[in-house]
């Protein structure tokens, strides 16, 4: 598959599966789960389902629930989708947003609070 096929292939599961934890989903729990990025096999049979979730608590436990979920995400997916098969999903965690939080946390501790303007800088 084309490499610019492939990625919107990776854009509308994306866009249909935050649609779907939005509209669609009756798990309350779901509501704080956001698709990250979808990365799909090359001949379409499967796709990994990165997510965020937030606070990350209990992230392990939200996880195994979408895993068991994938099924409803699946059929939904295949109401939109032009293709034979509809790609088997798995949801794992994406630790990015964490990594960035983690780097944030450290930078407020280094970096003064009020620093002061350059000079010829506008404030």
């Amino acid at each position: 598959m084309k490499k610019i096929k492939k990625k919107n292939f990776n854009n509308l599961i994306q866009r249909r599966l935050s649609e779907v934890l939005i509209l669609e989903c009756k798990d309350p729990r779901f509501n704080r789960v956001t698709i990250s990025r979808v990365e799909a096999e090359p001949n379409l049979s499967s796709a990994k389902v990165h997510v965020s979730i937030f606070p990350s608590e209990q992230q392990d436990e939200l996880i195994k629930s979408l895993n068991q979920a994938s099924g409803f995400f699946s059929r939904q997916i295949g109401k939109i989708l032009k293709t034979r098969n509809t790609p088997q999903l798995s949801f794992v965690y994406d630790t990015g947003y964490d990594h960035s939080d983690e780097i944030e946390t450290l930078l407020r501790k280094v970096l003064p609070k009020n620093p002061r303007p350059t000079k010829g800088m506008q404030q």
